[in-house]
């Protein structure tokens, strides 16, 4: 995006932000939030800095920790991508002593540091009540207050638990909370948070249970990537941060929690929804007058610091006359070319989704809609080690339920990564299409299935096949979609 300048030099900026370090307030309304831990930045060219170097000015109040992407036998599995390799021994579990370090001095700054749970891809689904309880206790002996040998973050005591569900079967979700609260109601009178980041669609299908039936702190929503997203504000009526408001004072348990504009951090942070810092300015300007405005959360928090849309949103959250002006910070230095990108996957990229108005469902897929993908008109793409820009072949006009354009194209991928973002240039626009691969043997040979992303955002599975086989996507649910990505895993 292009940068505003006015007449706020930079010297001044460092001054500005210094005088707004405090201690996290949750019933502020004036909070910014950032995720970090999954290197997005990477995308636009840069590379996302440790935790700490993020908390050494008052622009940011509270980081949200990205991810603990996967739950196996009630075990969490915690992915931050090139920030820690190295785990405990004959454990998956990281073991990350410099971010503990950096999570311990960010507390000392006054900053909330809360580990986020789900993402777009993963698998973390919490089917009852048991499930629930039995993960809490995990959670709180790993990360909070409870005790272990294989704590990820050593002595640090996280300040609580976000809630990032997009998919799974999410039921246990409510037993979780609850439990953590009882937990949190004997930790020695330290506070803990619980906060989520449902999607801007009412209700939130992944997070609706735990919304409508435990207690939140903030919930910060994701205002992008959907019909009812901030690129809607100005132009029609779908833009619902007054639903979410609504929420707030009618069904949610905690009638003062704070509800967030969660915003991409700049370009290349999302499908659908950047925006730069004077239409911010205008949007924060309007939603500020609701009863439970709490702030403005973004992903993430290397994207948000190149493009430097989170420092101005926290000049104009916190008075500053010169608020709506986008000072830019300095470009995060590039990885290495010679480093391979490690497995990375933003929670909040998505192939953009179609305008729909709230009051119309999202059409079911039905044999009609579904698009079988056609292995002889396929084009492989580049081997890379790092993440693949794809330009792929399109295949003949189509005609489906959901008018859906279709493009197909065969990766093969020469390492053994679960989860890979493929760059799909489409007429000239970039799009950013996640694929995870699912292999029970967690050896990265020929995955189980694929999970992918259709052109409404619905997650689907692609059965695994060989190059030159028939796929079945034609039996697969949800399978009408604008990309195909067949993925073929080797060592």
């Amino acid at each position: 995006m292009k940068l505003l300048r006015g007449t706020l030099h930079a010297a001044s900026v460092v001054v500005l932000l210094s005088q707004l370090v405090s201690a996290f307030d949750p019933s502020s309304r004036t909070n910014v939030v950032n995720y970090w831990g999954q290197n997005s930045v990477s995308y636009t060219g840069g590379k996302e800095g440790d935790l700490i170097d993020y908390c050494q000015d008052g622009t940011v109040n509270v980081f949200a920790i990205a991810f603990i992407s996967q739950i196996q036998n009630g075990r969490p599995i915690l992915n931050l991508a090139n920030h820690c390799a190295q785990t405990f021994p004959s454990t998956t579990l990281l073991n990350c002593p410099k971010v503990s370090q950096d999570i311990k001095a960010c507390q000392a700054n006054g900053k909330a540091i809360v580990l986020s749970i789900g993402g777009a891809s993963g698998a973390y689904s919490l089917s009852d009540a048991a499930a629930g309880r039995a993960f809490a206790d995990q959670i709180w002996d790993l990360f909070l207050g409870g005790a272990s040998e294989t704590r990820p973050f050593g002595d640090a005591v996280l300040d609580g638990i976000d809630l990032d569900l997009e998919s799974g079967q999410n039921f246990g979700y409510v037993a979780f909370v609850d439990s953590l609260r009882t937990k949190f109601a004997g930790g020695g009178g330290r506070k803990y948070y619980i906060t989520a980041a449902p999607q801007c669609p009412y209700p939130d299908i992944a997070t609706k249970d735990a919304l409508e039936h435990s207690w939140f702190d903030l919930v910060w929503v994701q205002f992008y990537n959907n019909y009812c997203g901030v690129n809607d504000f100005g132009t029609g009526t779908l833009f619902n941060f007054a639903t979410w408001n609504n929420w707030a004072t009618t069904v949610s348990l905690n009638k003062n929690v704070r509800i967030l504009l969660g915003v991409p951090g700049g370009p290349g942070a999302a499908g659908t929804g950047v925006i730069d810092a004077a239409r911010l300015s205008t949007i924060l300007a309007a939603v500020q007058t609701y009863s439970n405005f709490g702030g403005v959360m973004m992903w993430d928090a290397g994207i948000a610091r190149q493009s430097g849309l989170a420092a101005s949103a926290a000049r104009f959250l916190r008075g500053s006359s010169s608020g709506a002006l986008d000072t830019p910070h300095p470009p995060a230095a590039p990885a290495p070319p010679s480093v391979a990108i490690p497995t990375v996957t933003p929670p909040h990229v998505h192939v953009p989704t179609v305008t729909v108005p709230p009051a119309i469902a999202p059409p079911k897929p039905t044999e009609n809609n579904q698009q079988p993908s056609n292995p002889a008109l396929q084009q492989p793409a580049p081997a890379s080690p790092s993440v693949p820009t794809v330009a792929p072949t399109p295949l003949p006009a189509t005609t489906s339920g959901d008018s859906a354009p279709s493009t197909t194209t065969t990766l093969d991928v020469a390492a053994a990564i679960p989860t890979l973002n493929i760059k799909v240039f489409d007429d000239g626009k970039l799009t950013i299409v996640r694929v995870h691969v699912h292999n029970s043997t967690q050896k990265g040979y020929e995955p189980e299935w694929v999970t992918a992303w259709d052109w409404q955002g619905r997650p689907y599975k692609i059965p695994s096949y060989k190059p030159g086989q028939p796929s079945g996507n034609s039996g697969v649910l949800g399978a009408g979609f604008d990309i195909v990505v067949e993925a073929n895993c080797r060592k």
